[in-house]
């Protein structure tokens, strides 16, 4: 590994930073979870967005089992808790994990990664990823992700994944970064659109390609959302 920190040594070390309060509020989670930084302050207009799309997105209602895969501290499954649904959550994060149960005790919580979901098969009904796509080490990665993604949810449910970093826009994303002070190592993974489409039709699956709009999140510009579900 060298000197090059790797993504779980800095959410290790984010977490450990963050843990030990008494209590937790929504901000302290957001920022625990990376939305602190040079281009993704997170607003509570933006939580609001967020909320929004995904409970419109997955058509959550009252007693629908929904999983977010990669939670950390848990900030935008906190979001849901009014819903009425049923939430659970994993991370490969042990100090975030802690996190997120001391804000979120009645989700179920586990420490795992997101390719290694401790859920049985058809286990939600619906699943979805903010934020955390970025962090995989390649393309290879993630396509296993999505397979346990799909896996754990009921066929045919809606799959979310959000905060995509888009290929096409590598370069102006980086420049921008750099010109705002953000960290640029360990470097982000960035992911072609066609990447979601490709699997979705590989699966007899729909997959609908949107762009981020999350008011005042800079890094909205550089990002996009997929949904995959049933034709």
């Amino acid at each position: 590994m060298g000197t090059t920190k790797s993504w779980y040594e800095v959410w290790q070390r984010k977490g450990n930073l963050a843990s030990g309060k008494t209590s937790y509020n929504l901000s302290d989670l957001f920022a625990a979870d990376g939305f602190d930084g040079a281009m993704a302050q997170t607003s509570d207009l933006a939580a609001i967005h967020i909320r929004d799309l995904i409970s419109g997105s997955l058509r959550i209602r009252p007693r629908s089992r929904i999983l977010e895969a990669g939670c950390g501290a848990g900030a935008v499954l906190s979001l849901l808790r009014d819903s009425g649904a049923t939430l659970a959550g994993a991370d490969f994060s042990a100090p975030h994990i802690s996190i997120a149960r001391q804000f979120l005790p009645e989700a179920a919580l586990r420490v795992a990664e997101a390719a290694q979901l401790p859920w049985p098969d058809a286990a939600f009904d619906a699943v979805f990823s903010y934020g955390v796509f970025l962090y995989f080490p390649h393309l290879a990665y993630a396509e296993g992700v999505l397979e346990e993604m799909l896996r754990v949810a009921t066929p045919g449910a809606p799959i979310l994944i959000l905060d995509i970093p888009d290929a096409s826009r590598r370069e102006a994303c980086e420049s921008a970064r750099r010109a705002a002070g953000a960290a640029m190592s360990p470097p982000h993974c960035y992911y072609p659109k066609s990447f979601f489409e490709n699997f979705a039709s590989a699966r007899g699956l729909s997959a609908r390609i949107f762009d981020q709009q999350v008011p005042g999140y800079a890094n909205s510009a550089f990002r996009f959302n997929a949904l995959i579900g049933a034709l």
